[in-house]
């Protein structure tokens, strides 16, 4: 249940999603997941995902070992005791064990997905990146994640201000510009006093 877990928080996966997941599903070399599969209880056999898109989510270093660690080359990543795929019932049945154990409030898988996608709109991460790695047909579903990352307006508008915006690299931020040019002019002060 850990494994499982963790990896729908840190992956964003649906519960079939990760009840249909195949070892020849993962790419060790680049790190990913391809999701192409569901597991559909009626039929009992693996369907397309919804929106019939396959998507590929990178994994995260702890997933990606805690995986590799049992890795296979075919079948079921997450198998119930019986060594057979876990059933929507048998998935709900422990969470809900799993939180009671554990002292939380009842959730369901569901609620770990809303959960992937609140901390990425938290951390800024754009709304369009995480809709691919939600794997939602449209952006409009991904926008109710929007109202989470209240600080990204401000961080907006702190862009426009040169004593405030924040310089990049490759899209990570590595300090305030202002204050960089503040220092730099600072050092061509002092180093002009030096010869004077």
């Amino acid at each position: 249940m850990r494994e499982l877990v963790l990896t729908a928080l840190r992956t964003g996966m649906r519960q079939g999603e990760l009840r249909g997941l195949q070892w020849s599903s993962l790419d060790w070399l680049t790190r990913t997941v391809a999701v192409r599969h569901s597991y559909d209880d009626r039929g009992k056999t693996l369907v397309a995902p919804k929106n019939n898109r396959t998507r590929h989510i990178p994994l995260d270093i702890d997933v990606y070992t805690m995986l590799y660690r049992r890795k296979k080359d075919t079948g079921y990543v997450f198998r119930g005791s019986e060594g057979r795929p876990f059933t929507n019932y048998r998935m709900h049945y422990a969470i809900r064990k799993l939180c009671r154990k554990a002292g939380f409030r009842t959730i369901g898988w569901h609620t770990l997905r809303h959960t992937f996608a609140s901390h990425l709109a938290m951390r800024g991460v754009p709304l369009p990146a995480i809709k691919e790695l939600m794997g939602h047909s449209t952006i409009t579903t991904t926008m109710r994640y929007a109202h989470v990352a209240p600080s990204t307006l401000r961080t907006a508008i702190e862009m426009l201000n040169p004593k405030t915006m924040m310089a990049t690299d490759s899209g990570q931020p590595v300090g305030n510009r202002w204050q960089e040019i503040q220092r730099s002019e600072a050092r061509q002060k002092a180093s002009a006093t030096e010869y004077a």
